[in-house]
């Protein structure tokens, strides 16, 4: 009687969008690298796509201290820093966006020159990143072509940056369509998934501000939406979703936010894979939340800010 074949691992790691939060995705990735996960493919959508096309560059291992390069770069406080003059000159053009997009062409070329990479051509892991056609309304997979503008593209919020054509379409940020990419990642067949959804907010107990009622309304409906596919995916294969919870409120990063992020996330990471490891390295399915850094706080006796607000979270 023959013996079934039996069918090889396969990992699936999937990066979700959200702004400056993909600090903490990073700290995470730090602490899989730490318990020697290595996927087979990668899954990014948003800034989640440019932490993945590192990782699918170079492998997690080495991916890990080249993206912290990344996050401590003038180019990656660029993206979050308010641009008063150039969004006042688009509003009064009436322009379809607020910002031109050069700060997020600016970081991925330089991610591209601190990883070496410059196609999809050069990688060493498979890498699928979610945009959204503008024109169908509809999440489109990206794995060939031009890198660079599909992560442009990837990163475009609609309304704050320009659509980028990439062929005859013009693409958005696939956070629109599919913030974190489970669906995606099972069509690739795996054997597991591994998820870093970036949308679990800590619980607010007051809003100030509409602004903070919009963000907080947009944050529970794409956690809803990972949560459900959380829900419709786990009865097929074995998925670890984990969700780095922001703290409230999360506005006006400074390098010293990002490193708080990164090093939070992954502590609390490496914490919970010391309970979810089994002995061959795998993680326990299910749906794992990372408490929020503590807010950050004001000096004493420090004179009012002056720091101006930025414009909305890309990626």
């Amino acid at each position: 009687m023959d013996t079934p074949e039996q069918t090889p691992d396969r990992t699936v790691l999937v990066l979700g969008g959200g702004g400056s939060r993909g600090a903490a995705q990073l700290g995470v990735l730090r602490a899989l690298a730490k318990r020697g996960i290595r996927p087979d493919a990668v899954v990014g959508t948003s800034v989640g796509a440019l932490n993945a096309a590192a990782v699918a560059a170079v492998g997690l291992d080495r991916a890990v201290p080249l993206l912290e390069t990344i996050w401590n770069s003038e180019q990656t406080r660029a993206v979050f820093r308010a641009q008063r003059l150039q969004m006042l000159t688009n509003r009064v053009r009436r322009r379809p966006y607020l910002r031109s997009g050069q700060c997020i062409r600016d970081l991925i070329r330089f991610a591209e020159n601190v990883v070496d990479i410059t196609s999809f051509d050069n990688l060493q892991i498979p890498l699928h990143i979610i945009v959204t056609d503008l024109s169908e309304g509809q999440p489109v997979v990206l794995s060939e072509g031009s890198l660079e503008d599909a992560l442009c593209a990837s990163c475009a919020i609609p309304g704050v940056f320009p659509p980028v054509r990439h062929g005859t379409h013009l693409y958005v940020d696939g956070g629109v369509t599919e913030n974190c990419g489970l669906s995606t990642a099972y069509e690739l067949k795996p054997t597991r998934i591994i998820a870093i959804d970036l949308t679990a907010d800590s619980p607010v107990p007051v809003f100030s501000k509409w602004e903070e009622v919009l963000e907080r309304i947009m944050q529970v409906a794409l956690h809803s939406r990972v949560v459900a596919d959380f829900d419709r995916f786990s009865s097929r294969l074995p998925v670890t979703l984990i969700c780095p919870r922001a703290p409230i409120h999360m506005r006006a990063p400074r390098f010293a936010d990002f490193v708080n992020l990164r090093d939070q996330a992954f502590a609390a990471a490496d914490r919970l894979f010391q309970r979810i490891a089994s002995a061959d390295g795998r993680l326990d399915p299910g749906v794992f939340y990372l408490p929020a850094p503590p807010p950050r706080r004001s000096p004493t006796h420090s004179a009012p800010s002056t720091a101006t607000r930025p414009s909305p979270s890309p990626c």
